[in-house]
Parts: C-alpha cells; sequence; structure tokens
C-alpha cells in the first residue's frame, strides 16, 4: 500500500515544467529563514507549499515570467492594497499566493503590484503546481462585506451601522459624486476604526431614531440616509438636527411656507412621479439647502437651489445656536 503511494506521487511529480522548476528555484531562494517547504499531494497534484518573503524585486520577477495567463489586473485593487499596506492595515490572513503546474501565477498578481508600488517585503504563503483547472474556482464565493466584519466585532444590526458609517464617512470627505472612479468606501479594517472613531453611543443613537420613523417616514429617504443625517444634523445642533428628521420623515407639526415641507414635497414628488428624478447629488444639496434655511428661520414656497450651491453642512454664519 505505502509502495504504491510512493509510485503515484512520483508519477505526480514528473507533471512538474521546466518553468515551474525554474519559478521553484526563485521561490526557495527567498524562503523565509527557519521555516521549511511541505509537499501534498492536492487535487492530483502533487503541490508545494512554502512561506515566502516576497520582496519588490522578487514580485517584479515573478509577474515579468510567471504571470502569463492571468486575468487582467485592476488599478482599483492595486491601489486599494496598496492603501492598506501603507496605512499599516495589511494583516497577513493566511491567503496564499498560487501557481499553476506550469508556474503561471494564477492568484496574487495585485498584492505583487502593490509589494512593488509600496516598496515593501511581505510574507506570505505560497502554493505551487495546481491544476491549471483551479484558476476557474479563484474568488467565485461571497466577498466578505464590512457588515460582516462588524457582525463578527459583535456590533448588532451591522448591514445597517455598516452603511450608515460608510454614508457618513463619504459625506464628511465631501464625496458626493456618482463618478465610480471616486473612492468613496472605507476597508474593512477601517471601517471598524471609522466606527469607534464616530462613537457607538451616538451610532447608536441615530440608528434608534431610524427605527423611531421607520413606520411613518413613507420610504421617500433611504434607511442609510434617515440614520447617517440623524448623525450628521445632530453633530451640528443635537435638539434642532432631530426635529428637522422627525418633521420631514413623518411630516408632522409643518407649515405651509417650512424649507421642510418644500423638502418633503420634492422628495414625495421624486418617488411617485417617474418623469421627476434627483440624482444623488441633487438630493444632498437639497437637504443641505432645505437645513440651511429651517436653522436661519427662512420661508420658502420652493426650494431653488443656487447654481454655484455647494453641499455643506455647517452652521451658517451669524447664526446663534445657543439657547441657554
Amino acid at each position: 500500500m505505502f509502495t504504491k503511494e510512493i509510485k503515484r506521487l512520483s508519477k505526480v511529480e514528473r507533471r512538474k515544467t521546466k518553468s515551474l522548476s525554474k519559478l521553484e528555484t526563485y521561490l526557495e531562494s527567498f524562503k523565509v529563514e527557519g521555516t521549511s517547504s511541505w509537499s501534498l499531494n492536492y487535487g492530483g497534484n502533487l503541490t508545494t507549499h512554502r512561506l515566502v518573503s516576497f520582496t519588490p524585486e522578487l514580485a517584479s520577477k515573478v509577474l515579468s515570467e510567471f504571470n502569463n495567463s492571468n486575468r487582467p489586473s485592476n488599478k482599483g485593487n492595486v491601489k486599494f492594497l496598496t492603501k492598506e499596506i501603507l496605512s499599516g492595515n495589511w494583516v497577513s490572513n493566511g491567503e496564499s499566493i498560487t501557481f499553476d503546474l506550469n508556474g503561471n501565477c494564477n492568484n496574487g498578481q495585485h498584492r505583487l503590484k502593490a509589494i512593488i508600488d509600496t516598496d515593501t517585503t511581505l510574507d506570505i504563503l505560497t502554493i505551487t503546481n495546481l491544476s491549471e483547472e483551479a484558476f476557474k474556482t479563484i474568488d467565485t464565493g461571497k466577498t466578505r462585506a464590512g457588515s460582516d466584519v462588524l457582525s463578527i466585532e459583535g456590533i448588532s444590526n451591522a448591514a445597517h451601522i455598516s452603511a450608515m458609517v460608510k454614508f457618513i464617512y463619504a459625506f464628511k470627505q465631501g464625496k458626493y459624486s456618482a463618478n465610480r472612479q471616486v473612492q468613496r468606501t472605507l476597508s474593512n479594517t477601517e471601517l471598524i476604526d471609522y466606527y469607534y472613531e464616530l462613537g457607538e453611543d451616538k451610532i447608536y443613537e441615530s440608528y434608534k431614531f431610524y427605527n423611531s420613523v421607520r413606520d411613518t417616514y413613507s420610504n421617500i429617504l433611504t434607511p442609510t440616509y434617515v440614520s447617517g443625517f440623524h448623525y450628521l444634523l445632530t453633530e451640528i445642533d443635537s435638539e434642532r438636527g432631530e426635529e428637522f428628521l422627525r418633521m420631514l420623515c413623518e411630516g408632522i407639526n409643518l407649515t405651509k411656507n417650512s424649507p421642510i415641507t418644500a423638502l418633503r414635497s420634492k422628495l414625495i414628488k421624486a418617488k411617485v412621479d417617474k418623469n421627476y428624478k434627483l440624482t444623488n447629488e441633487d438630493l444632498l444639496k437639497n437637504i443641505s439647502y432645505s437645513w440651511e434655511k429651517y436653522l436661519e428661520g427662512k420661508q420658502v414656497k420652493k426650494l431653488k437651489i443656487p447654481s454655484e450651491y455647494e453641499i455643506k453642512l455647517v452652521i451658517p454664519k451669524g447664526l446663534n445656536l445657543d439657547f441657554n
């Protein structure tokens, strides 16, 4: 039995190509000091596993000689990984860089490019001699979302909280554009840090506010906008911020020429009239402008946003909000 197994492994071993042998020579020379390589019969191939110190030089060598059949690289992904490394958020999570039996990299090119761009050395588990079919199964599972990492952190209502925190971040960074090239979100590690920076108690106050109006606000704003704007507005003025949003959501205690009435009419029209649309930027401008007019005590029949108006949630100049 044991002899048969050795013979079978020997046949698998002979499947290695010259290109793979050349690659493994490079990888072996950059193996992390004090570690060992080990082989495993995996999927019909005798794969080799080793912990490799990928220097910028080795990463460049691999990309130039052993990255011949990979998918096109994604510049956004490389930029994201570069940011993670430079910000100190990079964590070794066990994800390996893999190569097929021809020595071609089939998972890890973006990390290798980020190593070059940051001039950093990273120790990464490396597996060689995988079957060519293995490439088809890489990255087909569900990506871990921000809500997943918050849930793991023990934070309840993680999906809503994740969306709210990301919205607050984008708004505070002035990133309102619909342009997908604008970096508006947070990485999973940044999300957790920013969540604690915003303050757990204040975040849950805003989440509880959403729950208090969820059955009466007619869906004129998304749940994320309700809780997100509650956080942002009450940060400026806790009493008037909540009053503004409650009147907007519930439509109660509104006067005819209140800027909140004008805003609510616009939002309802955008919801029921298929020919009337508000872009995301238009929506934010209307909310911001209405909030300013409300703080100033101005009466308006309609919300007419000046063409040069810029989104901001600030206290208008000359306005005293000290009611003591």
